[in-house]
C-alpha cells in the first residue's frame, strides 16, 4: 500500500467538512500514531494527526485515507472499507499501531444482539459537521470521531455503563466501539442501534406548539413522560456501586454548593458586562440576580452528586414509536473530557430541559405563531413526571425548598450561558434569554 504523502495533509484537511481549522493558517501536520489497515478487499491508513497552527492551540484529528495518483482520498467513501472497519468492532479484533493498538469491542449484553442483514448496506448521513456518521443495514449507526481529545470519551463511557450495568433502555443502545490504546489513546468510533423514523425532540415540540393554541392533555402527558424518563436515567446513573468510581454517587457537600454559587456569581458579572450595553434594563436586576445565585450557597446540603447527561435540551432527545429516547452523552463540547465527566447535581439536567421549553415557545412566537404563556404548564408537567419517578431518591435534595432553590440557580446558570452564546453567535436571539432573566427575579 502506498504510504500517505504527509505534505498533502493540509490540503486534504481543508476539503473535509469535519475539519474545524479551515480558517487558520496551518504551520505543520505531524503523525502521533498510525495503523496500516489491510482488511480484505480494503487497505488504507488510519492516522492520528496533530495539526499545529500559526496561532492558537494544536488539535488532534483522526483520518482514514489512502494515497492515489490523484491525491489523498477518504477511505470512508468506499463501502467495503466501512464494512471492514465495522467488522473490527463486531468481531472484537485487535490491530497493532505504530505506538499502541486499535481494539474492537462488541458489547454482548443479553439484549444487544442486532440482527444485521447480509450484504450490509451503507448509507452516509450529512447532518453532522464535526464527525462522520454512517448507517449500516438500517440497524446500526456508526459515528467516526474526527476531533480527538485525551482521556476517556464520556459518550463511550456512559453508553457502555448504561448498556452493561443498568436496565435503562430509553436510549439508542451502544453496541460497539473502536478504541486506540497507547500514548495517543482515544475513542475512534462508536456504534449505536439506529432508530428509524425518529424525530428529534426540538422539532417535535416546535410542531406541537405550532399546532396547539392551548396545550392538549396529550402533549402535557408527553411532557410528564419526558420528565419521568429523565428521572429514570438519573436513577440508573445513581445505581452504580461503590467500586465503580466513575459512576458511584458522592455526597453533596456545602463546599460544592459554595463553589457552584461563586461560579454563577462570577458568570453573572461577565455576562451582564457584555449584555448590559445592549439591554440596559438588565443592570437594574443585577443585585436581585446575585442574591438568587447566593441562595444556592446557603442551602443545607443534602442529596448526592451523580453522573448526568451534561448538555440536556430538547435536541438531545428523540421521539420514536411514542417513546422518548435520550442520546448524545458527549457533554458540553466546549468543556474538556475531564470536566464533562464530573459528577454534579441531577437538577442541572432538569434545568437544561426547562430552558429548552422556553426556547421552543419563543421560537414559535418569533415566527408569528401563538402567544406566549405555555412554558409554565409544560414546565409543571415535566417536573411532575420527574418528581414522581424520583420520589425518595437519595441523589435529590431532601426538601422541596432546597429542590426549588437549586433548580432556580441552575436555570440562572444556563440562562447566563445562553446570553453569552447568543451574543457571540446569534445576536437577534439574545432577547430570548434576556427576557427570561428579566422575568426571573420577579419569580422569587
Amino acid at each position: 500500500m502506498t504510504p500517505l504523502d504527509l505534505t498533502k495533509l493540509p490540503d486534504f484537511l481543508k476539503t473535509q467538512r469535519w475539519f474545524a481549522g479551515k480558517a487558520w493558517p496551518i504551520k505543520s501536520v505531524g503523525v502521533a500514531d498510525h495503523v496500516t489497515m489491510e482488511l480484505g478487499t480494503c487497505a488504507f491508513t488510519l492516522a492520528i494527526i496533530e495539526v499545529i497552527y500559526e496561532l492558537g492551540n494544536p488539535e488532534r484529528y483522526q483520518i482514514m485515507a489512502r494515497q492515489t495518483p490523484e491525491g489523498l482520498v477518504s477511505a470512508l467513501e468506499d463501502d467495503d472499507c466501512v464494512r471492514a472497519l465495522f467488522n473490527l468492532a463486531r468481531e472484537g479484533k485487535v490491530v497493532s499501531s505504530g505506538s499502541g493498538r486499535v481494539v474492537g469491542e462488541w458489547i454482548a449484553s443479553t439484549d444487544s444482539g442486532v440482527a444485521l442483514p447480509d450484504p450490509l448496506s451503507v448509507r452516509r448521513l450529512n447532518v453532522e459537521q464535526s464527525n462522520t456518521s454512517l448507517v449500516l443495514g438500517e440497524r446500526v449507526i456508526v459515528k467516526v470521531i474526527r476531533k480527538l481529545e485525551a482521556g476517556v470519551n464520556p459518550e463511550y463511557e456512559v453508553g457502555r455503563f448504561l448498556a452493561t450495568k443498568t436496565n435503562f433502555r430509553a436510549t439508542p443502545q451502544l453496541v460497539g466501539a473502536l478504541n486506540l490504546e497507547g500514548p495517543a489513546g482515544a475513542t475512534l468510533a462508536l456504534a449505536h442501534r439506529f432508530v428509524p423514523d425518529a424525530v428529534d425532540g426540538w422539532k417535535y415540540t416546535l410542531e406541537r406548539l405550532r399546532q396547539e393554541k392551548a396545550l392538549s392533555e396529550r402533549f402535557l402527558g408527553e411532557m410528564r413522560e419526558l420528565g419521568a424518563r429523565l428521572g429514570e436515567l438519573h436513577k440508573a446513573f445513581a445505581s452504580a456501586g461503590p467500586d465503580d468510581l466513575a459512576f458511584s454517587p458522592e455526597p453533596l457537600l456545602q463546599e460544592d454548593l459554595q463553589r457552584w454559587s461563586a461560579s454563577i456569581v462570577g458568570e453573572l458579572g461577565v455576562t451582564l458586562a457584555d449584555a448590559g450595553r445592549l439591554h440596559a434594563d438588565l443592570e437594574h436586576k443585577r443585585e436581585g440576580l446575585i442574591a438568587y445565585a447566593k441562595r444556592l450557597a446557603q442551602v443545607a446540603p443534602s442529596g448526592q452528586k451523580v453522573r448526568i447527561h451534561g448538555d440536556l435540551h430538547l435536541g438531545q432527545v428523540l421521539r420514536s414509536e411514542n417513546q422518548w429516547l435520550f442520546f448524545d452523552f458527549e457533554g458540553e463540547p466546549s468543556r474538556s473530557f475531564t470536566a464533562r465527566r464530573e459528577k454534579y447535581s441531577a437538577l442541572r439536567d432538569v434545568a437544561g430541559m426547562i430552558r429548552s421549553f422556553d426556547y421552543a415557545e419563543a421560537t414559535v412566537s418569533l415566527e408569528g405563531g401563538q402567544p406566549r404563556g405555555r412554558v409554565g404548564p409544560t414546565r409543571d408537567a415535566f417536573l411532575e413526571g420527574y418528581r414522581q419517578a424520583t420520589r425518595g431518591a437519595a441523589f435529590l435534595p431532601d426538601s422541596d425548598e432546597a429542590f426549588d432553590v437549586m433548580l432556580r440557580a441552575f436555570e440562572l446558570e444556563k440562562l447566563l450561558y445562553e446570553v453569552r452564546y447568543e451574543l457571540a453567535n446569534r445576536p437577534d436571539w439574545v432577547r430570548i434569554p434576556v427576557e427570561a432573566l428579566l422575568r426571573m427575579e420577579d419569580a422569587q
